[in-house]
């Protein structure tokens, strides 16, 4: 069984940028916080293939845990996208570089109070998620590209493909980076795909963004 998660509330992009851009705030009433953007890679498998016909891409980090590509947006004047374009480049490769992620694109942030991340940081911190579907052959050259990104070897081990059939309970007690697990859960239903039951009674992922209101409760 994989690890218990304490779960934490969905935000909206809107609320959760109202949280501050700088710093390392303790409390969601306080500004400065740190925010780091991931994104779920995915494209349709050709006709025929076996379902769920999907192919999504994950990495395997330095620290030998699973994750989404993407890092932390550098404070100031750099947006989310932008800033997530900039990691992309440096984890994926030349291949990402017609990855352009707008707002439509994002599905989702949570906040993680000081010493809270799951990562060993003393930051409070924002993940934003997005979700992008590409074209298999536009998946395929982010693989075979990997190799060749700044961060390969480093901060990337590798690029691997979620297996979202039978192999995915497996798959899920391997150890994941921060919210990782949770933000792959929560994706599923994106792909059509019902995520395998919680462990004792956990619930399940929050899949729906809070509204800048409630955000700001």
């Amino acid at each position: 069984m994989w690890e218990r998660r304490e779960q934490q509330p969905l935000l909206n992009r809107e609320a959760a940028l109202a949280l501050g851009r700088t710093g390392t705030g303790t409390r969601a009433a306080e500004p400065g916080w740190r925010h780091a953007c991931h994104v779920l890679l995915y494209a349709p498998l050709p006709a025929g293939s076996p379902p769920p016909g999907y192919a999504v891409l994950m990495q395997l980090r330095f620290d030998g845990r699973f994750g989404f590509p993407g890092g932390l947006v550098e404070p100031g004047g750099e947006s989310l996208e932008a800033g997530l374009h900039r990691e992309l480049l440096e984890e994926l490769g030349p291949a990402a570089s017609e990855l352009r992620l707008q707002p439509r694109h994002h599905r989702g942030a949570r906040v993680w109070p000081l010493g809270r991340t799951g990562s060993g940081s003393d930051a409070g911190l924002v993940t934003h998620f997005y979700i992008r579907r590409l074209r298999l052959e536009e998946l395929a050259a982010i693989e075979r590209g990997g190799p060749t990104a700044p961060e390969h070897g480093l901060e990337v081990q590798g690029l691997v493909r979620v297996p979202l059939g039978r192999g995915l309970p497996a798959f899920l007690q391997h150890r994941f980076a921060g919210d990782a697990r949770e933000q792959l859960l929560g994706a599923l239903p994106t792909l059509g795909i019902r995520a395998p039951p919680p462990p004792n009674n956990e619930d399940p992922p929050n899949t729906e963004p809070l509204t800048p209101k409630q955000g700001k409760e």
